[in-house]
């Protein structure tokens, strides 16, 4: 009882955080409309829900959205600023999934032999991730953050039926992870980037009832995600590249 009550303070006390980080932001965008950076993203998502007896990321989902970039300087008067927090709006898919190895498309019966997916979860969420980043040279850009995911939408299915609340605890529509994040330049204002996020609360606890010679157990879930983008960056500066080749003098001779 008290670890319940402490989870939902924690919880509270970190959306307020989100909320006054938020509004924070937003003010400093609509001061400075003039030096932040905006973003358009697009990737995919490879996922797996720790905790399910799945191993692997299996489930490949969607990963796009947009965001704005404030760059800052430690130092004043700084011209190049190495330093600058993020803000994004994402829709995310997540889940796991394992297919029956078994599974013959001939065969129309819908039974526990004949399912297509042995398991699969479908969890579709609005995410807003707070990065901060350090760029160096202004190639490599790396960075550390927290997200708040909102789950709008989810599916369960194990051996070919959807899974019902009565017999499956619900998922927790909230979600708080954290992440690491690694992006460098392919070309002029579009930038590659990888990203590792992971659940810092856990989804649901659930639990399995395996044979007779393996015990019951109760296990918690958390999302771990694997995510490969491109964003392109509107309102910085691009790359001026010179490639006349230098005019070398002649030497004269008297």
């Amino acid at each position: 009882m008290y670890l319940c009550i402490t989870k939902i303070t924690i919880m509270f006390f970190i959306k307020k955080i989100l909320f006054l980080v938020c509004i924070s932001f937003s003010s400093i965008v609509l001061t400075h409309a003039q030096v932040f950076k905006g973003e358009i993203i697009g990737g995919l998502n490879m996922t797996q829900v720790d905790g399910d007896q799945e191993i692997g990321y299996k489930k490949v989902g969607a990963h796009a959205g947009i965001g704005v970039m404030f760059p800052f300087s430690f130092r004043k008067n700084q011209s190049n600023k190495p330093w600058a927090v993020s803000m994004e709006i994402l829709y995310n898919q997540r889940g796991s999934r394992a297919r029956n190895l078994n599974y013959n498309p001939i065969d129309t019966i819908n039974n526990y032999s004949q399912g297509k997916f042995r398991y699969l979860l479908r969890m579709n969420y609005v995410s807003v991730p707070i990065i901060f980043h350090f760029t160096d040279s202004g190639k490599w850009t790396i960075g550390l953050g927290f997200a708040y995911n909102r789950m709008f939408s989810s599916q369960e299915i194990e051996y070919g039926f959807s899974q019902t609340y009565d017999t499956v605890k619900r998922l927790n529509p909230n979600d708080f992870s954290v992440m690491a994040d690694v992006r460098f330049r392919i070309w002029q204002q579009l930038k590659f980037g990888f990203r590792f996020e992971y659940s810092m609360f856990s989804l649901r606890s659930r639990h399995f009832n395996h044979t007779n010679t393996t015990p019951d157990e109760t296990r918690k879930q958390y999302n771990n995600s694997l995510t490969f983008y491109l964003v392109y960056m509107l309102n910085e500066k691009r790359e001026i590249r010179n490639k006349k080749k230098p005019k070398i003098e002649k030497p004269y001779y008297y």
